[in-house]
This record gives structure tokens, sequence and C-alpha cells, in this order.
């Protein structure tokens, strides 16, 4: 496609373009219409999806209706719960949390603060080098 684009910007033609994105959505011309369903085909394929919805329905209704759904599914999701009293405790402590060690080492206020000046110290090294540039440049 890149390319075909860049074809016809170089040339300028329309005897060679490709015409991707126009061939890409183009309709089959091959293809053939689906014919058109009749009045007694329409009503087969409604009274077949009738008789479906009605097995589905009796179906529904000899698993027990709503209640019957709900409890089937509830002891589906009952395999999947975790059925731990509610006296029951893991816990060994006392309730508080675990105090944590203090680090040792820097701290990252002052690693902040270090790499603030480095960069300051750096930039200000850096106007000056450019300035002495600037000077000897004129002076010579």
């Amino acid at each position: 496609m890149i390319a075909g684009e860049t074809e016809y910007i170089i040339h300028g033609g329309e005897d060679n373009y490709d015409y991707f994105l126009k061939n890409l959505f183009k309709k089959d011309p091959n293809k053939q219409a689906k014919p058109k369903r009749t009045a007694e085909e329409k009503a087969a394929r409604k009274e077949q999806r009738q008789q479906w919805w009605g097995k589905q329905k009796e179906g529904f209704q000899k698993a027990g209706g709503v209640e019957g759904i709900t409890s089937t599914l509830g002891n589906i999701v009952g395999f999947f719960k975790d059925d731990t009293p509610s006296d029951y405790d893991i816990s060994m402590g006392s309730g508080q949390p675990a105090p944590q060690p203090e680090k040792k080492g820097i701290s990252k206020e002052v690693m902040i603060i270090g790499g603030i000046a480095v960069l300051v110290i750096a930039a200000y090294g850096f106007s000056v080098m450019q300035k002495n540039k600037k000077v000897q440049i004129q002076s010579a």
C-alpha cells in the first residue's frame, strides 16, 4: 500500500495506481445474492423457533423453575466457597501490626536532595563552560 501511494505521488498518474483501500472493501462480483425466503419458509422457521422455546420452557419447569435453578447454582457455588467458622482465627499476634525494622543506609529524602544538588552543580558548570567558549571566540 505504501509503495502504491509513493508511486502515485512520484509519477502523478492514475493509470498505475493500485487503489488498495478501494479494492479492499469492494464487493465480490461472483457472489450470488441469497434468495429471499417465501412465506411458507418463514412460517416453518417461526414454528421451529416456537417449538424450540417450548422445549426450553419444559426443561426449565422440570428443573424446578426459578427455585430449582437458584438452589442448583447455590450448590455449585458452595463447592468454591471457603466455609470457615466465624470464630476461627489464624493470627498468632495480639492483633497489632508487627513493627517494621528501621532501614539502614541513606534515606530516600537525602538521595533526592543530593540528586537535585548534583544536577544544579552540573548545570552551573555547563553554563560557565559555555560562557568561557563565547569569551574565547569573541577575543580571538
